[in-house]
């Protein structure tokens, strides 16, 4: 799974959604989680932006494999919402109903 944040130089919420993916994300490299970080006003970031079409940010995406979306948050991610989206997209968290019903 990947996970892309979009930041801007002039985005005053950047930087606290920076810091708090650059926390967690390393903990999950060994599962297969790959992490980047996406400036907006470069060509990469335009190109980008426009195919997902990120309107905000900081924007945090999540991809498959394919990079499909599979999920984004919008604005700045607190560190345990962050852990269990990530836990969830890799797998390595059950949902309530299958911990109940295997």
């Amino acid at each position: 799974m990947k996970l892309l944040i979009f930041v801007s130089s002039n985005c005053p919420h950047c930087p606290d959604a920076e810091k708090v993916v650059e926390k967690i994300a390393p903990d999950y490299y060994n599962y297969g989680l790959s992490f980047k970080k996406i400036r907006m006003k470069t060509s990469e970031g335009k190109e980008l932006a426009s195919k997902y079409n990120i309107m905000a940010v900081p924007t945090v995406l999540f991809l498959d494999d394919k990079n499909n979306e599979i999920q984004r948050i919008i604005g700045t991610p607190g560190e345990d919402s962050l852990r269990s989206k990530i836990e969830k997209g890799l797998g390595l968290k059950k949902s309530f109903f299958s911990r109940i019903f295997g």
